[in-house]
């Protein structure tokens, strides 16, 4: 019989090639079933779509992400998730610019996503849902612990950072930019509550605060050796964080004080993003409820965190944490948010500052007895100034004529950021501007489109502001014209955020009155000098007259 299959198998050909070919149609079909059943035996669906689903998540919560992620291959077999650790900060300011920076996100603390929709992103929720938890507290180094009667008594924020405390010196990572320096400065608002003149007491709580002031550490957590940022005896951060550093810092241990106040807890949340549609937000839900399982809590536990009740991870017996229930406080209102920071701005005179220069052909002209010209004394002001500024602040320039950028009167050469990251880059972006021969002062279009790119990025936390420094009038023919620009600057104002014009006018050529009628609008001043060399006293004493608090305040 298989002696003769071949010879079988060509007279059937030579009799009707249908037949062969439906043979191995059959062969083929039948193929296909035992795969299906295969398939289908093993519980793994045929796709009709891949999806790609990208997670943005603080660094402090990515390895617990990634860790679940890994848990649960297969509970979403169509889909493939890409946590990726990103600083909230730089998502906030991504996603406000438009960029597809990823599906959902999950930053440290709802602090974020206000901070996002503030700048311009609309569509990101105001809140999400909270996947897990962890307390802001107050890490002491065991030294000073001990001598504040540890372990004898509890520590307390009232003896750490009260109105009536003295003794230790307490760091915080810069408020404006961290969601646990927030919870500090709103507990030093809860401790002065009581106090006769409360405001007087936070300003002069911080004011002591602002000298120990620090930029957050990669990821929010603490260094491992024994001292602690601005080389503080105690430093505000999370409950989550000290049990990671407690972890790998040997005899150099913090011991954690529990706010006695309400201070809102690092909540991390997640959110879809705008950009998520169709497969990819089912999918982004999807996850969300894996998230919200007993195994995700375990595994968030796992990494130090709390679940969305409050309950502790596993504490060490040494007592420096406690593993009492702390029910997560929310953060307040945006209003009460932006209040505390606009306070913390006064004190600490960190600042946004958009400085806008004029490069028109004017600014060529000598200063009277002086070698240098206007624009040369201006530039060199301007690199003084910054000087002026703590690292944390942050400074944008622009330079203004008439269509030096196409159509447009000006041109961005930096854009606004952290002096601490780009102080280099500012100088030498200052050396390279240069005078544009026979252009004019294009002085009402620059000076709206500045205000409103401000307006835009307005920072709680800092002392906003837009510096023109101008030797001239407006003489842009083509521009928004002045009744119109006015009512529109007026348009954009906001009390609740304020956000002054500071002019500095160059020599006499200067509208002084146009210059003043702009700049109080916007709650801003004017200063004029014939002499540039003024100009560094002129940008201080600006600052001091913008970041006034009580009992101190001049105006």
């Amino acid at each position: 019989m298989l002696r003769d299959g071949p010879a079988t198998v060509r007279r059937l050909f030579r009799r009707s090639p249908v037949v062969l070919l439906s043979a191995a149609l059959a062969l083929l079909l039948a193929g296909w079933a035992t795969v299906a059943y295969v398939r289908s035996d093993r519980g793994v669906p045929e796709c009709v779509e891949r999806v790609r689903l990208r997670v943005a998540a603080a660094p402090v919560v990515t390895p617990a992400l990634d860790r679940i992620v890994r848990a649960s291959v297969g509970a979403q077999p169509c889909v493939s998730i890409a946590v990726q650790a990103r600083e909230s900060a730089a998502v906030a300011a991504e996603v406000a610019d438009g960029a597809d920076v990823a599906d959902a996100w999950v930053p440290e603390s709802t602090f974020w996503l206000r901070r996002a929709r503030a700048a311009g992103a609309f569509e990101v929720p105001g809140q999400g849902t909270s996947v897990a938890s962890t307390p802001v507290v107050l890490a002491v180094t065991e030294p000073v612990a001990r001598r504040l009667g540890w372990p004898a008594k509890p520590l307390t924020w009232r003896s750490l950072i009260g109105p009536k405390a003295r003794d230790v010196g307490v760091g915080l990572p810069d408020p404006a930019v961290d969601p646990a320096g927030v919870g500090a400065v709103l507990g030093v608002r809860g401790l002065a509550a009581g106090e006769r003149d409360p405001a007087a007491s936070v300003a002069a709580v911080l004011r002591r605060l602002a000298d120990r002031t620090f930029a957050p550490g990669d990821g929010g957590t603490l260094p491992a050796g024994s001292g602690l940022p601005g080389k503080a005896g105690a430093v505000a951060t999370s409950e989550q964080a000290v049990l990671g550093h407690n972890a790998l810092a040997g005899d150099d241990k913090l011991v954690a004080a529990y706010p006695e106040v309400a201070v809102p807890s690092l909540d991390l949340p997640y959110v879809v993003l705008p950009g998520a549609d169709g497969p990819v937000r089912e999918a982004a839900a999807d996850f969300l409820a894996n998230l919200l399982t007993v195994e995700a809590r375990d595994a968030l536990s796992g990494y130090g965190f709390r679940t969305t009740a409050g309950f502790p991870p596993a504490m060490p017996r040494d007592g420096r944490l406690s593993a009492e229930v702390r029910e997560p406080v929310p953060l307040p209102a945006e209003e009460t948010v932006t209040e505390a920071l606009t306070g913390w701005s006064g004190v600490q005179r960190s600042a946004r500052i958009l400085t806008v220069l004029d490069i028109s052909g004017s600014m060529a002209a000598r200063v009277p007895g002086s070698d240098e010209t206007r624009l040369g004394a201006t530039l060199k002001a301007a690199r003084e100034g910054s000087g002026l500024l703590l690292d944390n602040s942050e400074l944008g320039v622009w330079v203004f004529s008439t269509k030096v950028d196409g159509d447009r009167d000006y041109r961005e050469i930096l854009p606004v950021g952290p002096l601490r990251t780009q102080r280099q880059r500012l100088v030498e972006r200052l050396a390279a501007v240069r005078v544009k021969p026979k252009g004019g002062t294009g002085l009402y279009d620059t000076t709206l489109a500045a205000y409103r790119d401000a307006r835009r990025h307005w920072t709680p936390g800092r002392i906003n502001l837009v510096l023109v420094m101008t030797d001239g009038r407006n003489e842009d023919e083509d521009s928004i014209g002045r009744s119109r620009f006015l009512a529109e600057l007026a348009e954009l104002q906001d009390p609740r955020r304020p956000l002054p014009i500071v002019f500095i006018g160059l020599g006499r050529d200067i509208d002084a009155d146009e210059l003043r009628s702009i700049a109080e609008i916007t709650g801003g001043q004017v200063f004029r000098t014939d002499q540039p060399s003024g100009i560094r006293q002129i940008f201080f004493s600006a600052l001091a007259d913008l970041s006034c608090l009580p009992p101190e305040c001049r105006r």
